[in-house]
């Protein structure tokens, strides 16, 4: 029998159709279910560690309609296949909104979560006056103006280790976090432009990347100013801050370790 293995992918999926990433009992469709699923079929059920089910190891969850081009999971499977036949065969079996995008074999204990040094978010603006609807699905359309320098001001009142009780939908627990950096940067296109708005850190709190994506999109139509945003910050007080974007402009970047 083949010796156990454990091995990293990265995965890249449409959230359009998926209820997020993790498995839930009662939800009709999640990207970690569909991975498992297509994984069976690509080395085999008895392949896998403790054989079906099992359980594919996110870096981290995205929520219903956030989309990822790097989402990170590991598993354990008794397979001979190199990594590189692990990811063909995957690619076979998943469906048309996933993608693997790389495997490799890593240490017996490597662990996707608990190994993350940092992630890396992005939120889209589509800026223009008439919307795209070939990019709808994963951005988000303003009219604009905005004012880019005022954004790039707000960022760094986000940057550091900070309370961000009120720019999350955090129910309980540690609301402490460390943002790293967060940029905001333009591509012109047409009569428009493409804002994207990128944050990195090492864990990210409930809606939080869409939370201050909502906060920097105020800044940039002149409703917030940095004043009022370090004010909110501090009270810690969630109904004083803007509502969470749509999920759609959400994406799951990279995975850094």
């Amino acid at each position: 029998m083949p010796v156990r293995r454990n091995f990293l992918i990265v995965l890249a999926y449409d959230g359009t159709d998926f209820a997020g990433w993790q498995r839930l009992p009662g939800v009709a469709r999640s990207a970690q279910e569909e991975a498992e699923l297509a994984l069976a079929r690509a080395l085999g059920p008895t392949a896998l560690s403790g054989g079906p089910p099992f359980e594919l190891v996110g870096a981290g969850r995205t929520d219903r309609g956030v989309h990822a081009e790097g989402q990170a999971a590991s598993f354990h499977a008794r397979t001979e296949l190199d990594p590189a036949a692990i990811a063909k065969a995957l690619n076979s079996e998943l469906p048309p909104d996933m993608a693997c995008k790389s495997c490799r074999e890593v240490d017996p204990r490597f662990h996707a979560r608990f190994r993350a040094k940092s992630k890396r978010y992005r939120y889209r603006l589509h800026v223009g006056p008439v919307p795209d609807p070939f990019a709808r699905r994963y951005s988000l359309h303003v009219p604009g103006p905005l004012d880019l320098g005022a954004m790039r001001d707000a960022c760094g009142t986000l940057l550091g280790e900070r309370d961000f009780a009120a720019l999350s939908n955090a129910k309980d627990g540690d609301t402490l976090r460390r943002l790293d950096s967060a940029s905001v940067e333009e591509r012109r296109e047409g009569s428009g432009s493409f804002v994207d708005l990128v944050f990195e850190g090492p864990g990210f709190l409930y809606n939080q990347a869409r939370i201050m994506s909502s906060a920097l999109l105020a800044a940039g139509e002149g409703r917030l100013s940095l004043s009022s945003l370090e004010a909110i910050i501090s009270s810690r007080d969630r109904s004083r801050a803007p509502g969470a974007l749509g999920p759609f402009g959400l994406t799951l970047v990279e995975v850094r370790y």
